[in-house]
Parts: C-alpha cells; sequence; structure tokens
C-alpha cells in the first residue's frame, strides 16, 4: 500500500465516479432549466406581441377616466349653480311674499277704514257744551326724536262747534307694521 500508483488509480477511479454521479445529477436539472427556458421565451413572445396593446388600452383607459373626471367637475359645477339659482329664486319669491303681503294689508286697512268712513252715521250735534268740547291742540316744538317716531306728529286742527275736527271724523291715526 505503498505503491503511489495504486493510490493514484483509486484516485483517479473516485474522481471519475464522482464526475459520472454529477453527470447523473445534472442532466434532469439541465433538462428542466431547459424547459424553463422555453417557457421564458414563450412568455417573453406573449408579452412582446401583447404589452404593446394593453399599455394602448390603459392609455385610452387613462383618458377615458380623465373625460369622466371632466365631466363630473362640469356637472357639479352646473348643479352648483342650478342650486344658487334655485336659491335666489327662492329668496326673490319670498321678499315678493313679503311685499305682497304688506300691499294687501294695505289694501285691507285702506278698505277697512273707507268702510267706517262710509258707514259711520253723521250726527248733527246742536247741543254745544264746552264740558265735552276737546281743548285745541297747541303746537309743539319739533324734537329730533319726532325724526324717527313711527306715530306721525300731529297737526293743529280747529275744532267745529260739534266737537269733531274740521277735515273730518276723528279717528286716532293707524300705524300698519310690517
Amino acid at each position: 500500500m505503498t505503491n503511489p500508483v495504486f493510490w493514484l488509480g483509486l484516485s483517479i477511479l473516485l474522481l471519475a465516479l464522482g464526475l459520472i454521479a454529477l453527470v447523473c445529477v445534472s442532466v434532469p436539472a439541465l433538462i428542466g432549466l431547459s424547459r424553463a427556458a422555453r417557457s421564458a421565451e414563450k412568455l417573453f413572445d406573449t408579452l412582446d406581441r401583447e404589452l404593446p396593446r394593453t399599455l394602448e388600452a390603459m392609455r385610452h383607459t387613462g383618458a377615458d377616466l380623465s373625460g369622466l373626471a371632466d365631466d363630473m367637475t362640469d356637472g357639479i359645477s352646473s348643479a352648483r349653480n342650478i342650486v344658487k339659482h334655485v336659491d335666489h329664486g327662492i329668496s326673490d319669491v319670498r321678499q315678493q311674499a313679503v311685499q305682497a303681503q304688506r300691499t294687501t294689508r294695505s289694501v285691507a286697512m285702506g278698505f277697512r277704514a273707507a268702510w267706517r268712513v262710509l258707514t259711520k252715521p253723521a250726527k248733527p250735534s246742536k247741543k254745544s257744551s264746552r264740558s265735552k268740547r276737546r281743548p285745541p291742540i297747541k303746537p309743539q316744538a319739533k324734537k329730533s326724536s319726532q325724526k324717527h317716531s313711527s306715530v306721525p306728529p300731529s297737526n293743529s286742527v280747529d275744532a267745529s262747534p260739534d266737537g269733531a275736527t274740521a277735515g273730518g271724523p276723528s279717528t286716532p291715526p293707524t300705524n300698519v307694521s310690517d
């Protein structure tokens, strides 16, 4: 066993057995690798054919979505404008209703006053007593507070002998509230 040729031959034999085992194990791996390479080649061919169409479709979809977003923005803006117009119209109608109510009240008060004047019997008074007669109204100095008063200042009117004022029957001034 001290023979070096024996050890050399044994070493070469073991090396050959290792290489054979390596080839036997690597052949199925190489076959699988070649199959994977063919599959990858088919995938790349498919991607090369389909990817440009898919990317183009995605670009069109993006453009369509952008157009839809613009349409939605325009629709929302027009709806907002319509709501503003409706709100403005409603406030105009409210103002017109308030004005119509004021006018109706004024007309009704006018008719009421006219009816009172027309239906009030004229009382010819032959007796005049000084105790029932009202004293004449003295003119007052105008104050700055009377300018803004809701009741107009009364004017001095001469009283007739029957107790009525010269301008017609005496009725207190009516204040029409808004």
